[in-house]
């Protein structure tokens, strides 16, 4: 067995030894688990307009078609439904490790296929800690294994698709990676913002212009049929989402109105006010993006894009504080652990205060109610976590853009 062969199966094994225990004690995040378990019970038609989905995130057909064959096995195999839900997220939380294990292996001898000596053993230890650092986090385990999120499908995406641009030297890297990238963004949204630093790989116009066609497509020809099937309830159910106001400056905003005894009439027009801003700041970003892609590192890029996605997100939940952690480990763990570190209590504190169930299972206590100082103090933590957040962007900043486009002289 060779050392690579014996460091993914530690990986997996410690993956899943922190995964299995929350599976199975914890019940999962009801509100989410039951609205797979409506999509999944959709035949097709319907996935955006039927009443069962009313109120219900707008979920993706690819995660449509990936719940529908969960349930098929489920009801072949048998077992607990809320555990069936709950495995994609486990699958990618092992993905990402190895993942992760390969581009910081590679990265740390500088791209090269093969080192000797010394030189070896460094590079494998780099994607040791690098892997490790993801099957061994309890930020991700929480949100995939207890919450029952499956982000982390989308993230090893992202990653797969980074290292064949940066590291696979085959005909069809560059056509895998779109595809890769395609599969994410029919996934989730949010991959669509890293395009521009995917982008920055190709020299000319005509080459990012066909990247860019490999990526959009799939996903919209996805969507087609339920463009037809549901008109205008699919096309509102994509638009009109934007999250909900749990966590980071949404969450501060939202809960310091409620401390404050803002009228429900202010509070929603300072959170469109919000929103508005956000989603013109990150448009304008996205657009800034694609005009200096040239300029933008992939690897350090992505995670920077995931913290900028987190600052101006209109609605955060806590499912997207794994995304810039994630993304961070394999060019920078200590960036990962100051991530990790203040994400991990105020995702505690979310649990602890708003789904109990998820943290305790069977022993979950009831949701406490909040009063006025211990609702500004979360207000308060929000708001510091933000702000922390804006900080370590601002730092990470200067890496990411390169003096030069790729290719001037």
């Amino acid at each position: 067995m060779s050392p690579r062969t014996r460091h993914w199966a530690l990986l997996a094994v410690a993956a899943l030894a922190l995964r299995a225990p929350l599976l199975l004690l914890s019940p999962g995040a009801a509100f989410d688990l039951d609205s797979y378990a409506r999509v999944s019970a959709i035949p097709g038609p319907g996935l955006y307009s039927a009443a069962a989905t009313v109120g219900r995130y707008p979920y993706l057909p690819l995660w449509w078609l990936l719940l529908r064959g969960i349930a098929g096995l489920r009801s072949w195999l048998g077992g607990e439904p809320g555990v069936w839900m709950r495995l994609p997220g486990v699958a990618g939380d092992l993905a990402v490790s190895l993942l992760l294990y390969s581009l910081a292996e590679r990265r740390s001898r500088g791209g090269a296929a093969l080192n000797a000596g010394g030189d070896h053993w460094r590079s494998e230890r780099a994607g040791l800690v690098a892997g490790l650092g993801w099957a061994l986090n309890p930020l991700a385990a929480l949100i995939s294994a207890a919450h029952g999120q499956f982000d982390s499908l989308a993230l090893a995406l992202l990653l797969l698709a980074a290292w064949l641009l940066e590291y696979a030297r085959q005909p069809r890297s560059e056509w895998w990676a779109a595809l890769c990238l395609a599969a994410a963004i029919a996934l989730k949204t949010w991959p669509l913002a890293f395009l521009p630093f995917y982008l920055g790989s190709f020299p000319s116009l005509r080459e990012r212009l066909r990247f860019s066609a490999w990526v959009l497509l799939p996903p919209l020809l996805l969507l087609l049929p339920w463009l037809a099937w549901d008109g205008a309830d699919a096309v509102a159910g994509h638009l009109g989402y934007s999250g909900a106001a749990a966590l980071g400056l949404s969450g501060a905003l939202r809960a310091a109105c409620f401390a404050l005894g803002v009228g429900a009439e202010l509070y929603r027009g300072l959170d469109g006010l919000w929103r508005a801003l956000s989603e013109t700041a990150l448009a304008l970003a996205f657009l800034a993006g694609l005009w200096q892609c040239r300029r933008l590192r992939l690897q350090e890029g992505l995670p920077w894009a995931a913290l900028l996605l987190l600052l101006l997100a209109p609605g955060l939940s806590p499912q997207y504080l794994v995304w810039p952690a994630a993304l961070a480990l394999a060019v920078s763990p200590q960036l990962c652990l100051r991530l990790c570190l203040a994400g991990l209590p105020l995702l505690l504190g979310f649990y602890g205060l708003f789904m109990p169930a998820v943290l305790a299972g069977s022993a979950a206590w009831a949701p406490p109610r909040l009063g006025q100082g211990a609702t500004l103090l979360w207000a308060l933590a929000n708001l510091l976590w933000w702000i922390y957040l804006a900080a370590l962007w601002l730092r990470l900043g200067p890496r990411v853009f390169l003096a030069r486009p790729r290719g001037a002289a």
